[in-house]
């Protein structure tokens, strides 16, 4: 009975972590060109409001709270890259190497994506990511690679938002089938279920202790 008490009380302590992450496929099933995109998990726009586009580059910083800013146009074409499902993918204007920046609907610690294409070897693309209050909280240099891949960051730090910018590839990139990986907040009542089972844990330990 006391390992059953004692298991439980592990159970509910270890609950409260993790158990709130999830991965969220961004949908552009419906995604039209234009100066906003809308997705269902994510929205699009070249800049966020406090920023604005310079060439490929990008000046000034999110305001609070980070909100998408529409700017020049995303083209949304359907495409088959062939290392991950044909789906509908974002080429930002002009010339498909323009910032594009990205508003999650939850707030993550990880991002995947499809990109392509590389003409020039040693190509990269920097990503900045941003919190709620659109204070920079991590930062990326991704090299390409050539023609079409999978990508992957992850360990980040937990974001709102991303701004993809000095695309160095002169054809430009393609970014579609994006996914993240949720950050878990835990709410009171998650502290409260940790506490409960710590308690549990602390009160059979003193029980078993001699005298």
């Amino acid at each position: 009975m006391k390992f059953s008490v004692t298991a439980a009380a592990a159970a509910l302590a270890l609950a409260s972590f993790g158990a709130q992450s999830a991965i969220v496929n961004i949908d552009l099933s419906a995604a039209t060109t234009g100066s906003l995109v809308t997705g269902v998990g994510a929205n699009f726009a070249q800049t966020f409001a406090g920023q604005s586009v310079s060439g490929i580059g990008i000046t000034g910083t999110p305001s609070d709270p980070l909100t998408l800013m529409p700017a020049g146009d995303i083209s949304v074409v359907s495409f088959d890259p062939g290392v991950s499902p044909e789906s509908n993918s974002l080429l930002s204007q002009p010339d498909n190497n323009a910032p594009l920046s990205i508003l999650l609907s939850s707030r993550a610690d990880s991002f995947f994506w499809t990109m392509g294409y590389v003409d020039s070897p040693g190509s990269t693309i920097k990503a900045d990511f941003f919190n709620a209050n659109g204070a920079l909280v991590d930062s990326r240099t991704i090299s390409l690679i050539w023609k079409y891949s999978t990508y992957s960051l992850t360990g980040l730090n937990p974001f709102s938002g991303i701004t993809f910018y000095d695309d160095r590839d002169p054809r430009g990139v393609r970014f579609q089938n994006m996914s993240y990986n949720t950050a878990p907040v835990p709410e009171p009542a998650t502290y409260a279920m940790l506490l409960a089972g710590l308690g549990v844990l602390g009160m059979m330990t003193r029980r078993r202790k001699p005298g």
